[in-house]
């Protein structure tokens, strides 16, 4: 009896281990940060993930030319290799969107090659 219970703890073991190496990364912070309110200007857009992620591998997925800021890419990655960054220009009193994956895009990978969970962006600019 012992026996069966120590096999059945060591596989939940490997079987716990397998299912979070093949996790999804997600998004856990963006600046700005959702719904916001900024000035209008210059913009350091960044998306942080919850893994590290694939260097040289994103997809800042635009939706509409209206509704997506003028960015400076390709997106820089953090030394730990979570966030990425890219300079953006905003105008006065508009919304913004911007999808981090969405598929077909989906290129924001983790180091595991696993694609990151598609996430949505809103924010906007205050009139001047």
């Amino acid at each position: 009896m012992a026996f069966a219970i120590a096999t059945a703890i060591g596989l939940m073991v490997v079987i716990g281990g397998q299912t979070s190496g093949t996790s999804a990364p997600k998004v856990v912070r963006t600046n700005p940060s959702a719904n916001a309110v900024i000035a209008p200007g210059s913009l350091v857009l960044s998306v942080t993930f919850s893994h590290p992620m694939a260097v040289g591998s994103f997809s800042f997925v635009q939706k509409s030319k209206d509704t997506f800021p003028a960015c400076a890419f390709p997106a820089q990655l953090s030394a730990d290799q979570r966030t990425f960054t890219v300079r953006c220009s905003t105008e006065p009193g508009r919304h913004y969107e911007i999808w981090f994956n969405s598929p077909p895009y989906m290129n924001f990978k983790g180091t595991n090659g696993v694609p990151a969970e598609p996430h949505q962006l809103l924010f906007s600019t205050k009139a001047r």
